[in-house]
């Protein structure tokens, strides 16, 4: 008897030896996943920074000031020379032609034309400016929704594999009774099948990160398969200090998509003030220099006598035009007309599609401050009063069993709701995070500003 006691506690001496052995192990990789893990602020920060996208967009504001630039230049000017009228017996077209030309003209655009394509241009580059915004903006927001559903990952893994630890901890307790056959191996294999059924759970959830990962490494611009990405051990949930009404003025004022309609009216109502503009006739000025090798060309009033007598000279002369386009003219002023009209349309259109879509973000915005109340409520009544009822439900319902009062059915049963409402937590908890990401996309801005 006594020495059986003693291999029993030199037993029990070993496997607490062990136990502490790989709570030992946990805790070390624990600490190396923690040294490694990122806050979400600085996944954000890594996303702008990197983000192929973003850079393009970048790439497109830059496009719009350089075209704006060389848009307000006048237009290249015309160099032309001619060798005129060389006989076909001669190949010597500098002396043999009637006339050497060097002409040079320049076209100028009056009316202040060329500022007023140049300011379409500058209003559209605050359009491309809010598309980066945009972007950035919603970026931001899938960066945040994807680390919190990493984050709620790492947690459901953890809340299986203690619930697992916990069955297993049943099993042996339940393993001395059924030696003694006062439980039967249906019940054994039943909680063993939990388990198992549990292991599955738990490895759809790795998956399901993993495929999680590669879409937050798109996100961040890294290479897709790193694995480098660990999500905090935990978070005290950010606060919504303005009110529903302060976060719809936000929206109306700071959203980059409003702000991009609002600039695509200014845009649309410069390119009617240059449109108006091509009604104004350009001038077009030429300068022409003109060398005859023969001397001056005869006409039938030229006295051929007192020429006779002379040896033709070469003569030097120049000639200067000016012209004038004519955009009024009745069978062309329709051109600029219609275009008027057609924007004008373009405009109504951009309002009215500016309205729907202002009211479409406030019900968003809506919803999103409801899903967070909802989530900071149900984060504090599953803390504070459903998980500690279901675990001590659940630990009732184990020494019920000891005692032979209650079926191994029931404790799954209770081992299951337990799992469903930490799990139920969590999301909670992650859900708080991810409403208020909703609603810094809603609104444009970062809510730590206010």
């Amino acid at each position: 008897m006594n020495v059986e006691l003693r291999i029993q506690n030199g037993e029990l001496k070993k496997r607490k030896s062990l136990r502490n052995f790989f709570f030992a192990v946990t805790l070390f990789f624990l600490a190396v996943n923690s040294a490694k893990a990122q806050s979400v602020d600085s996944l954000v920060a890594e996303a702008v920074r990197n983000n192929p996208q973003l850079k393009s967009l970048q790439f497109k504001i830059t496009a719009s000031e350089k075209r704006s630039e060389s848009i307000n230049t006048l237009p290249a000017p015309n160099l032309s020379i001619e060798f005129a009228q060389v006989p076909t017996t001669s190949l010597d077209m500098f002396n043999q032609s009637n006339s050497n030309n060097i002409a040079l003209s320049q076209m100028f655009p009056l009316g202040g034309k060329l500022n007023a394509m140049a300011e379409v241009e500058r209003k559209n580059t605050l359009v491309e400016g809010d598309n980066y915004e945009i972007y950035k903006i919603n970026l931001t927001a899938a960066v945040k929704m994807s680390y919190y559903t990493l984050w709620l990952f790492d947690k459901k893994v953890e809340v299986q594999k203690k619930n697992i630890s916990l069955i297993k901890e049943v099993i042996k307790l339940v393993e001395s009774s059924y030696y003694t056959n006062k439980i039967n191996q249906a019940d054994l294999l039943t909680l063993q099948s939990e388990i198992a059924s549990n292991e599955t759970q738990l490895l759809i959830l790795e998956k399901q990160k993993e495929a999680e990962i590669y879409k937050l490494n798109k996100l961040l611009g890294r290479n897709l398969d790193s694995k480098e990405v660990y999500a905090i051990k935990d978070f005290s949930a950010d606060s919504l200090s303005s009110s529903q009404s302060k976060l719809e003025e936000l929206l109306s004022d700071s959203n980059p998509t409003l702000k991009k309609m609002g600039n695509m009216i200014e845009m649309n109502r410069a390119m009617i003030d240059a449109n108006n503009r091509e009604l104004i006739p350009d001038l077009m000025i030429q300068g022409m220099f003109m060398r005859m090798p023969q001397g001056m060309i005869l006409t039938s009033k030229t006295n051929l006598a007192m020429l006779a007598m002379e040896t033709p000279k070469t003569e030097y002369m120049y000639s200067l035009m000016f012209s004038i386009n004519l955009p009024f003219a009745p069978w062309s002023v329709n051109k600029y007309k219609a275009k008027e009209e057609e924007l004008y349309a373009g405009i109504n259109s951009i309002e009215f599609a500016k309205t729907d879509m202002q009211r479409e973000m406030i019900s968003q915005l809506k919803a999103a401050f409801v899903k967070y109340n909802t989530a900071v409520d149900l984060t504090k009544l599953y803390n504070n009063k459903v998980i500690p009822l279901y675990t001590k439900a659940a630990e009732s319902q184990v020494s019920a069993y000891q005692n032979n009062r209650t079926g191994v059915t029931t404790i799954i049963d209770s081992y299951r709701m337990l799992l469903m409402q930490q799990m139920n937590y969590y999301m909670a908890k992650a859900d708080t995070q991810m409403s208020l990401a909703e609603i810094e996309m809603m609104i444009g801005t970062n809510l730590k500003k206010f």
